[in-house]
């Protein structure tokens, strides 16, 4: 593993909005990310995720990171040269949507709008019992991303947000700071089965249902108590 410094991303030059380290670090958690490891990270923006990545497979593993475009993949590969992982982490100026090269993939992570088009191609990259993750603005492309994934086979683990407090220390006391870091983004979590098959027996259009919302001036289906023939 590369131990990377904090204030090292200060220096970084910033395009897009970057993924934070408190998302970065609950990515690398709950993916089970390890050194070695395959990666693709699609979408890399300025190439602050690629970098948190590249620093946990270390040189013995590979982070390949898809940016469709080529100002951003400019960026980003710049960045990476400076953290010192060019060796092993690398840039692609390529549509994620039109496929992925690799295989046999340990972790896919999917940072781009209308990300659920990509997931065919990440159930098809990934190893069996490898990882997808999607980071997502809002609630309904959260909704839209995970039953999209479900339909097709994946096994939606968890679907997070990490929200960050920070505390002010004082001699006549402590308290949590007025200001602080809420919602940057939801992390959806997903697994490819091994063996390809899924780990819940709920069906895609059974999750579908039981998560579906209400037109306006529809009134919700209720359960009948009288007793059925």
């Amino acid at each position: 593993m590369k131990m990377l410094r904090p204030n090292l991303f200060r220096k970084f030059k910033r395009g897009p909005q970057v993924v934070l380290p408190k998302d970065a670090g609950a990515i690398v958690a709950h993916s089970g990310l390890q050194a070695g490891d395959k990666v693709v990270d699609a979408g890399v923006g300025s190439g602050f995720l690629s970098i948190r990545l590249g620093a946990v497979v270390g040189p013995s593993g590979k982070v390949t990171a898809y940016e469709s475009r080529e100002e951003f993949a400019k960026l980003a590969s710049k960045n990476i040269e400076a953290a010192g992982m060019d060796g092993f982490v690398t840039v692609k100026v390529q549509d994620i949507f039109l496929g992925i090269d690799e295989n046999e993939v340990d972790i896919i992570t999917l940072d781009m709008a209308n990300s659920e088009r990509a997931l065919p191609h990440a159930l098809a990259a990934l190893k069996q019992g490898g990882a997808c993750v999607g980071l997502l603005p809002n609630v309904e492309q959260v909704r839209k991303f995970v039953l999209d994934a479900v339909k097709l086979g994946f096994t939606h683990e968890s679907t997070i947000e990490v929200i960050e407090r920070e505390w002010l220390v004082r001699e006549n006391g402590c308290r949590p700071a007025t200001t602080g870091l809420t919602h940057t983004v939801f992390l959806a979590f997903l697994r490819k089965p091994p063996g390809g098959r899924a780990y819940k027996t709920e069906s895609a259009a059974a999750v579908h249902s039981a998560n579906e919302i209400p037109s306006a001036g529809e009134k919700p289906a209720v359960e009948s108590s009288e007793p059925k023939d």
